[in-house]
């Protein structure tokens, strides 16, 4: 009953440090989160604000109609050209693009009138749907570019499509369609191109771009902006909640959390059995190199009856969370000696009490330790019991030395004499299986002693078991090393 009560409180205890550290977690993600909206707030501010540079340009043309190209009856077509390279990089800059038409290197009574995506475009603003179509071929008659685009106003060249399709718009007669059909195939013709691929809609009608009410369309599409600058702001608050939401709802309880709070302290709850019936035997009298078979059998059993207590605490105690096994056999084993070596400080066990317990704190450790370095060799249990035991006695060393000041020599001459006893109980091959085991571990104490130092804050600790893990030979896509490589392990 005294075991199960213990095991029971180590995984309320997993449980307990798991719930400090999702809540901090979230804490930081929604943190994350809310400086990650405003920082899109202001960013978007400033696309808002570009986009309105251009349309302060479009402002400033209009405000100077002398200097516009043409007669009264003809400088809508410079407006037009105008109005299509600004309201476009408006409408590019309040998403954060850039610029996507310019005048740059365009001369004012060049062949083209304004370059649109690295593409010539010349623009054709006439009165009437057959008369611009008639002003295109003869542009292109003249100048015979291959490559250059028109722009034709937006209601034109929808009058077309719906021509193109079989339909009879309204306000046309028969006449005017077939004439215009008849421009579009020899347009076609004489460039090589599809009509689509030589003619683009523009993004004003013809009426829009007259003096007498530009200024008119310039606030429209001023509105337009504000509008969708709105609605993407808006978007980014709601992304901003979803977010949130989604992180609250992590700290919030669900099957899949309660399926592997079962299953992974289980198998914690397994090996804290498993240990506890070593202990219990140890104690009783029986050395560990004395263990027979019913006896590793009788520990076998006895840990494979663990699983529920898990799944039974995550109910009872927070509904959030879940125990899991953040610390395997070494970390279990550096734990628990830790603890031991302070309770031989303050002379509340001997050294004896501390060899012996701390043998059985490490023999997870050291059962790992033999299957890593030896593989699939079979060894017969009698000489199992003796090669882990000098395995965990020197696992108690290499944590121990350095520590004990004025005792240590004490610990060194018992673990000498009792690995010495074992030794000669095992034949040369035996031995040189220990030997081998030693050397391949030995290296990692210094990293072990990091990653489980007590006394070290949790970012330090963090860094030195990744760094463990690492040594260790751990896939790389295992290794969790930050705090939403936790949440995936344990909610993915």
């Amino acid at each position: 009953m005294a075991s199960q009560v213990w095991k029971n409180q180590i995984t309320a205890v997993g449980i307990g440090a798991f719930n400090d550290w999702k809540q901090e977690a979230a804490a930081r993600k929604i943190d994350q989160t809310v400086r990650d909206v405003l920082a899109a707030q202001g960013q978007q501010e400033s696309f808002f604000e570009n986009a309105l540079g251009h349309m302060q340009k479009m402002r400033q043309f209009l405000a100077k109609p002398d200097n516009i190209l043409g007669s009264g009856q003809t400088k809508h077509g410079e407006v037009a050209e105008q109005m299509e390279v600004h309201v476009r990089n408006a409408r590019a800059a309040l998403h954060g693009n850039p610029e996507v038409a310019t005048f740059e290197g365009v001369g004012r009574t060049a062949p083209e009138d304004f370059i649109l995506k690295g593409v010539k475009v010349q623009s054709k603003f006439i009165n009437g749907t057959n008369n611009t179509l008639k002003h295109v071929l003869e542009h292109f008659d003249k100048y015979e570019n291959l490559s250059m685009d028109y722009s034709i106003p937006k209601e034109q060249y929808e009058i077309i499509q719906t021509i193109r399709s079989g339909s009879m718009p309204a306000g046309l007669n028969e006449k005017s369609v077939r004439a215009i059909l008849k421009k579009v195939e020899e347009l076609e013709q004489r460039t090589g191109r599809s009509f689509q691929n030589v003619v683009k809609p523009s993004i004003s009608e013809y009426s829009e771009v007259q003096l007498g009410k530009a200024g008119e369309t310039v606030t429209k599409v001023q509105d337009q902006l504000v509008d969708e600058n709105r609605r993407i702001q808006k978007d980014i608050r709601q992304d901003g909640k979803e977010k949130v939401k989604q992180i609250e709802a992590q700290k919030s309880p669900s099957i899949r959390e309660g399926v592997k709070a079962a299953g992974t302290a289980a198998a914690v709850s397994a090996s804290l059995s498993a240990v506890t019936a070593i202990y219990r035997k140890v104690k009783e009298g029986k050395k560990l190199h004395e263990f027979e078979h019913e006896d590793w059998q009788e520990i076998g059993l006895d840990g494979a009856k663990a699983g529920v207590t898990a799944g039974t605490i995550y109910a009872l105690t927070n509904l959030t969370s879940l125990s899991a096994p953040f610390a395997g056999a070494v970390a279990s084993a550096m734990m628990g000696l830790s603890s031991l070596m302070a309770d031989l400080e303050q002379e509340q066990i001997s050294m004896d009490e501390f060899v012996t317990q701390g043998q059985v704190l490490c023999i997870e450790a050291g059962i790992a330790a033999t299957g890593g370095a030896i593989g699939q060799m079979l060894i017969p249990v009698p000489v199992l019991g003796s090669i882990v035991g000098t395995v965990t006695a020197n696992l108690v060393w290499g944590f121990a030395k350095g520590k004990l000041e004025a005792r240590e020599q004490e610990l060194k001459c018992m673990l000498d004499a009792y690995t010495d006893s074992l030794l000669a109980k095992v034949d040369q091959a035996y031995q040189e299986i220990i030997t081998r085991i030693n050397q391949t571990y030995s290296r990692y104490h210094s990293l072990i002693d990091a990653a489980f130092d007590v006394k070290a804050n949790s970012a330090v600790l963090a860094a030195a078991s990744v760094d463990l893990a690492v040594e260790l030979g751990v896939e790389e896509s295992r290794i969790l090393r930050t705090d939403e490589d936790l949440f995936e392990f344990f909610m993915g």
